[in-house]
C-alpha cells in the first residue's frame, strides 16, 4: 500500500471512529487546560495592593500551568469596572479577575443602578489575603479616639474624611444620621492619596485598607477604629464599628473569581495553581511588605463570605431610605 493510501486509509478509519463515538454518545476527549495563555483582570490601580499580589500570584501560577498569566489593570469603581469586563468573558477558565469582596457584595447591593452584574454572575476561586481596614487621624488631631471624635462633631465643629471606597459615601451617611453630626467626605484616590492628605493637615481623618500600618509606633497617626468585623492585627486594642454599636463592617479579602459556570475540571486546575500559587515565595514577600496575613476561605467560604456581606449593606441601604 503506498504512503498517500494508507494516510487515507487512518483518516477514513479516524474519521468512522469519531462519527461511531458520537452516535453512541460518547464525546472525545477535550485538549487539556491550558492551551493558551489566560488573563488576570486586576480591578485596581497599577502599583497598590492588590496589583501587587497580582503580579505575584500571576509569575507563581504561569510555573505551575505551562502558560503566561497575563495582567489587564482596569481600575476603578472599588473594582466594577475590572468585574463588568470579566462578566462579558466566556466561562472557559481563560479570563479571571482579582478584586476584593467589596467589589462583589458592596457594589451590588447598595448601587446596583451604576453596577452591571450581580454578585451572582461569578464563580468565586479563592481568597489570598485580608485587608486591615480602619478609620485614623493624625496624632496632633483634637481627638485620640472614635468616641472623642464623635463627641468633638456634635459640639458642631466641622470635619472632613478622606473617602477611598464607595462604602466611605455610604458610611459617613450613615454615621450623620445616627449620631446627628455633619462629617463631609473628600473624595481620595487611593489609601496613598488619604494618608497625604491626612498627614498634610487637609482632611480630619480618613479610610484606610492598611497603608497606616507603617505609621504605627511613630506617634504620627491614631487609629480610631476597625472597619472588620474582627479587630485589627497590629492594633488589636482599637474597638469596631460593631463595638460601638453600628451594624456594620467592611472586610476586603483580596480573591479570584472567574465568570459564572466554569467547567469542572478546569476549576480544579486553576484552584490547584491559584493555592501553589499563594504558599510560593513571590506571594509571600508581598504579603510580608504589605504586610496582610495570607487568607485562604476557600470557593464555599468565600462565596458565603460575599453572600453575608451583601445582606448586611442591604441592611444599611435601607436604614438610610
Amino acid at each position: 500500500m503506498s504512503r498517500q493510501s494508507t494516510r487515507r486509509h487512518i483518516g477514513i478509519l479516524t474519521a468512522f471512529a469519531v462519527s461511531a463515538s458520537m452516535a453512541f454518545g460518547i464525546t472525545p476527549a477535550l485538549a487539556e487546560f491550558p492551551e493558551k495563555p489566560i488573563k488576570l483582570i486586576v480591578g485596581f490601580r497599577a502599583g497598590g495592593s492588590t496589583d501587587a499580589l497580582a503580579t505575584a500570584l500571576a509569575k507563581e501560577m504561569e510555573a505551575v500551568l505551562g502558560q503566561p498569566v497575563v495582567k489587564e489593570v482596569k481600575a476603578g469603581a472599588g473594582g466594577g469596572k475590572a468585574a463588568a469586563a470579566a462578566k462579558l468573558a466566556a466561562a472557559d477558565g481563560y479570563t479571571l479577575v482579582m478584586a476584593v469582596t467589596p467589589t462583589f457584595a458592596f457594589n451590588t447591593a447598595a448601587i446596583p443602578d451604576k453596577t452591571p452584574y450581580t454578585k451572582d454572575d461569578f464563580d468565586y476561586l479563592e481568597s489570598v489575603s485580608k485587608a486591615q481596614e480602619a478609620v485614623y487621624a493624625k496624632a496632633d488631631a483634637p481627638f485620640k479616639t472614635w468616641a472623642e471624635m464623635i463627641a468633638y462633631a456634635k459640639k458642631g465643629n466641622k470635619l472632613t474624611y478622606a473617602a477611598v471606597t464607595p462604602f466611605d459615601k455610604l458610611l459617613i451617611r450613615y454615621i450623620n444620621k445616627k449620631e446627628g453630626v455633619n462629617i463631609r467626605t473628600i473624595p481620595t484616590k487611593g489609601g496613598s492619596g488619604a494618608l497625604k492628605n491626612i498627614m498634610g493637615g487637609h482632611t480630619d481623618m480618613g479610610f484606610s485598607g492598611g497603608s497606616h500600618i507603617k505609621l504605627l509606633g511613630k506617634d504620627k497617626i491614631n487609629v480610631l477604629i476597625s472597619l472588620r468585623g474582627e479587630p485589627l492585627l497590629d492594633t488589636p486594642e482599637i474597638p469596631t464599628l460593631m463595638d460601638a454599636g453600628y451594624p456594620i463592617t467592611f472586610e476586603a479579602h483580596f480573591l479570584l473569581a472567574a465568570p459564572k459556570g466554569l467547567p469542572a475540571e478546569v476549576k480544579k486546575t486553576l484552584l490547584n495553581a491559584i493555592h501553589i500559587g499563594i504558599n510560593g515565595p513571590a506571594v509571600a514577600t508581598i504579603l510580608e511588605k504589605l504586610p496582610f496575613p495570607k487568607e485562604q476561605l476557600g470557593p464555599e467560604g468565600l462565596t458565603a463570605s460575599i453572600d453575608a456581606a451583601y445582606e448586611r449593606y442591604v441592611k444599611m441601604v435601607k436604614s438610610l431610605n
